[in-house]
C-alpha cells in the first residue's frame, strides 16, 4: 500500500499538479492527489481488502479518464502562434505606438478578441475549457486579456511590427528574465525542429525588411490634406531636402521597427523553447504518471490475486469443514450404533454365561450325586456278589463232599462261576466306560442306568435260578442219601438252566 501513497505525495508536490480542489467537489474525496494517507487495511479481513481494492480501482479509472479528457481538450484548444507564422502583410501601416502597460501588467494567457467585428472563426480556449470544466472546477485555465497589445493584435489581424509582444512567458522589460511555468502545462504542437531554424528565419526577416520596407509601407506625407499636384510642385531643392529627411526618418523608423521585430522574434524563440521544455516536462510527467498507474495496476492485480487465493483457500477450508462435519456425524452415529449393539451383545453374553454357569453348577452337583450313588450301588453289588460267591463255594464244597457224581455239575457251576466273573468284569468295564464317558454322555445316563438295572435283574434271576438248581440238587442229594434212587429218578436227566440265561 506504499505505492499509492508515494504516488499521491509525488503528484501533490509536483509542479505539474493542479492546485487543490474545493471541498464541494465529490471527486476530490477519492482522488489520489488529495494528500490524504490511505487507510490501513488488514490483510486478514477479506471484506475490507475487497472494498479497498474496489476504491483504488475506481480512483485509478477516474484519474485516467480525467487525464485523457484534459489532454484531449487542451490539444484541441487554440494556442498563440509564433511570430514567424503570422503574415506581416496583414497590417496596413507601420504604427510605432508601444504600450508598456499592456506588456507589463497583462498575465500570461491566450489572445481574446476585443470587438465583435474582429472576432475569430472559433471560440477562444478560455471559453471552451470553462464550458467543459464547469463552474466548480479548480483547473487552472488561461484568462482572456483586455490589454492594448491584445486589442491591437486582434484589430490588425496579426503581430504588429516594432512592438514586443507577450506570449505567456513574461514582458519585454529587463526585469522579467525568469522562466515562468505555463499555467495550462499543455502539450505543444510546435515541433522541436522549428526552434533550431528560428535564427535563420530571423536573419531572413532582417534582410527582407531592408528591401521591402519602402514597398510595404509608404512614407508618411507631411500633411494629410496635400494633393498630388502639390507633390509634383515640391520637386525643388528645398522639397528634395524635405523628402530626403522624410525618407531618412522612414528609414530610421523602419530600422527601429526591424529591431523591435528582431527582439520580438527572440522573445518568440524563447517562448518556443519554453513551450518545448514544458512539452518535455509534460511528457516526462505523463510517463511518470503512466508508470505510477502501471505500478498501481500491478498492486491492484496482486491484491486481487491474493484476495482470490484467500477466498479460494477459505472456500476449500469450508468444503473440507463440511466434509469433516458430515464424516464426523456419520462416524458418531456409526459408533453409537455399534456401541449399542456391543452393549446388547454384552448383556446377552453376560446372561448366557450366567445361565451356563448355573447349568454347569447344577450338572456338577448332579454328576457328583450320581457318582456317589453309582459307587454305593457298585459297592453293594460287590458285597452281594462276594457273599454269593462264598455261599456258592460252600455249596460247591458241600456238593463235592456229598456227591461225587455231581462233578460235572460242579464243573458247570464253575463254568457258571466263570460266567459270573466275566459278567462282573463286563460290569466293571461298563462301569469304567460309564465313568469315562459320563461327562460327554450326560443324556445317556438314564439309559445306562436302566440297562444296568436290567443287567442286575437278570443277574438276580440267574442267582435265583442257581439257588433253585442248588435246592433241587440238594433235594436230589438228600434223596440219593436216603436210598437208592428209583429207576425213574435215575433215568431222569438233570435239568440244565436255559442257555440264554447263562449266556446273559
Amino acid at each position: 500500500m506504499s505505492s499509492p501513497l508515494r504516488s499521491s505525495v509525488l503528484s501533490s508536490n509536483s509542479p505539474l499538479s493542479p492546485p487543490p480542489r474545493s471541498a464541494s467537489r465529490s471527486s476530490s474525496r477519492t482522488s489520489l492527489r488529495s494528500g490524504r494517507h490511505s487507510p490501513s487495511v488488514s490483510l486478514d479481513d477479506p471484506v475490507a481488502l475487497r472494498q479497498h481494492l474496489s476504491t483504488l480501482k475506481h480512483s485509478i479509472r477516474q484519474q485516467q479518464a480525467q487525464l485523457h479528457k484534459y489532454e484531449t481538450e487542451l490539444l484541441r484548444g487554440p494556442r498563440p502562434l509564433p511570430p514567424e507564422i503570422m503574415s506581416p502583410s496583414t497590417s496596413p501601416t507601420l504604427e510605432i505606438s508601444f504600450s508598456h502597460s499592456s506588456s507589463s501588467s497583462s498575465p500570461p494567457s491566450a489572445f481574446s478578441p476585443a470587438s465583435p467585428a474582429t472576432k475569430l472563426s472559433r471560440r477562444n480556449s478560455y471559453d471552451a475549457l470553462q464550458e467543459i470544466a464547469g463552474p466548480e472546477s479548480s483547473l487552472p485555465l488561461p484568462l482572456p486579456r483586455n490589454s492594448a497589445s491584445s486589442s491591437n493584435l486582434r484589430q490588425d489581424g496579426g503581430i504588429r511590427e516594432g512592438i514586443p509582444m507577450d506570449f505567456g512567458v513574461g514582458s519585454a522589460t529587463p526585469t522579467h528574465h525568469k522562466r515562468v511555468s505555463s499555467p495550462t502545462r499543455t502539450l505543444s504542437r510546435i515541433p522541436v525542429s522549428s526552434v533550431g531554424n528560428a535564427r535563420a528565419l530571423a536573419d531572413e526577416g532582417q534582410d527582407s525588411g531592408h528591401h521591402g520596407s519602402s514597398s510595404l509601407h509608404p512614407p508618411p506625407s507631411p500633411s494629410n490634406g496635400t494633393s498630388p499636384s502639390s507633390k509634383r510642385l515640391s520637386l525643388t531643392p528645398g522639397g528634395t531636402t524635405k523628402v530626403l529627411a522624410d525618407l531618412q526618418t522612414g528609414v530610421m523608423n523602419a530600422r527601429n521597427a526591424l529591431e523591435n521585430t528582431k527582439a520580438q522574434l527572440r522573445l518568440s524563440q524563447r517562448t518556443v523553447a519554453t513551450l518545448t521544455r514544458q512539452t518535455e516536462d509534460m511528457k516526462e510527467a505523463r510517463e511518470r504518471l503512466r508508470l505510477e498507474n502501471e505500478g498501481l495496476n500491478n498492486v491492484v492485480a496482486r491484491k486481487e490475486r491474493l484476495l482470490q487465493e484467500a477466498i479460494a483457500r477459505a472456500r476449500k477450508a469450508e468444503e473440507e469443514r463440511d466434509v469433516l462435519k458430515a464424516q464426523l456425524k456419520t462416524e458418531t452415529s456409526t459408533a453409537k450404533k455399534s456401541l449399542r449393539e456391543m452393549e446388547s451383545q454384552l448383556s446377552e453374553a453376560t446372561a448366557l454365561s450366567q445361565r451356563r454357569d448355573r447349568e454347569y453348577v447344577t450338572l456338577r452337583d448332579s454328576l457328583a450325586s450320581m457318582k456317589e450313588s453309582w459307587k454305593a450301588d457298585t459297592n453293594g453289588l460287590r458285597e452281594e456278589m462276594k457273599k454269593r460267591e462264598e455261599r456258592w463255594r460252600k455249596e460247591a464244597e458241600n456238593m463235592g463232599k456229598k456227591y461225587r457224581a455231581m462233578v460235572e455239575e460242579c464243573k458247570k457251576a464253575e463254568a457258571e462261576k466263570m460266567t459270573v466273573k466275566q459278567l462282573m468284569e463286563e460290569h466293571t468295564g461298563v462301569q469304567k466306560e460309564i465313568e469315562q464317558h459320563l461327562r460327554e454322555e450326560i443324556e445317556r445316563l438314564k439309559g445306562d442306568m436302566e440297562k444296568s438295572g436290567k443287567d442286575g435283574e437278570e443277574a438276580l434271576k440267574i442267582a435265583q435260578s442257581l439257588s433253585m438248581e442248588l435246592a433241587r440238587l440238594r433235594r436230589l442229594m438228600q434223596a440219593a442219601g436216603r436210598g437208592p434212587s428209583s429207576p425213574t429218578d435215575s433215568n431222569t436227566p438233570i435239568q440244565e438252566p436255559p442257555a440264554g440265561t447263562v449266556s446273559a
